[in-house]
């Protein structure tokens, strides 16, 4: 049966630094699912999702500008991944506003091991200067806020239907990824559930550190400062000429390959630990789920 309206089908929404990357390229293998091409498309969010204080004006550009990031999609299931939704209240609101039937999908990763692969990541691509991650934290809180899950689903447990919120374990898909594809697959309603994809077992955004941090750093804090001042023609005039494609390429040219993946100090993964165990009981209830390797 042929769609004679938009509907979208299914948004993924967080959390960061947890497979969300992995599992929308696996299914957009399916022949029965489209996610674009930009996976993070950050529609519904109300704050940009680099720079939390910076107001985000794409919800603004109304439905129609969103609809057309899924032209050429066809008669399939449709859906996008944006995982700053999880966290953003007024973006939970919004998809319910204009998609109550929509189905939600999030991935849950063991907390303190989220906060530290984000910050590997921002340090990356000069998001925040070359400091440790127990400075990062105590100067940004996000880190930290954005790994009480069961504060953040509950808004969505509110608004959608219980039997329309899928929720993944992120140590689940290191053990068996087929599995927790296949599980989505049939959370979804495709024919093809034991369809094999080809991403299964390909790694996605590979953790690695910068050659010259400051470069990168400088490269973000004049993002950041075009979107603050909302110099939007600029940005539009950098993405047309191919500048801002450029930059990417270069800052990609100035990342190397982490040889190895850096730890958290026992100390303050104990400390951030004890701050999360509150929230994780209350998460295990609402999954009926045990979580204890989490904080054990």
């Amino acid at each position: 049966m042929k769609r004679k309206n938009f509907n979208l089908d299914f948004v993924g929404i967080g959390a960061e630094k947890a497979g969300t990357t992995w599992l929308a390229e696996c299914l957009n293998d399916h022949p029965e699912i489209y996610v674009p091409n930009q996976k993070e498309i950050f529609f519904f969010n109300e704050y940009d999702p680099h720079y939390l204080k910076v107001k985000n004006y794409r919800y603004s550009k109304g439905l129609s500008w969103y609809k057309h990031q899924f032209d050429g999609s066809g008669n399939v299931l449709k859906g996008e991944f944006s995982p700053t939704y999880l966290y953003d209240e007024k973006a939970a609101k919004r998809i319910a506003k204009d998609f109550p039937d929509t189905k939600i999908i999030v991935i849950f990763r063991e907390p303190v091991s989220r906060a530290f692969s984000q910050f590997i990541h921002d340090k990356r691509i000069g998001l925040i200067k070359d400091v440790s991650f127990e400075e990062a934290i105590s100067q940004q809180d996000n880190y930290i806020k954005k790994g009480y899950y069961f504060t953040h689903l509950k808004r969505y447990y509110k608004l959608f239907k219980p039997e329309n919120i899928l929720t993944l374990i992120y140590e689940d898909i290191k053990k068996n990824p087929l599995a927790i594809v296949r599980k989505t697959y049939k959370f979804l309603g495709v024919k093809k559930i034991n369809f094999r994809p080809k991403h299964l077992y390909m790694r996605s955004n590979t953790a690695g550190e910068a050659r010259l941090p400051l470069f990168n750093y400088f490269m973000m804090q004049t993002d950041y400062f075009l979107r603050k001042k909302r110099l939007d023609f600029l940005l539009k005039a950098f993405d047309t000429l191919g500048v801002r494609r450029f930059a990417m390429y270069i800052r990609d040219l100035n990342t190397l390959k982490l040889k190895k993946y850096p730890e958290v100090g026992g100390d303050v993964k104990q400390q951030l630990r004890k701050k999360y165990v509150s929230d994780i009981h209350k998460l295990e209830k609402l999954l009926k789920r045990n979580l204890s390797f989490w904080y054990k």
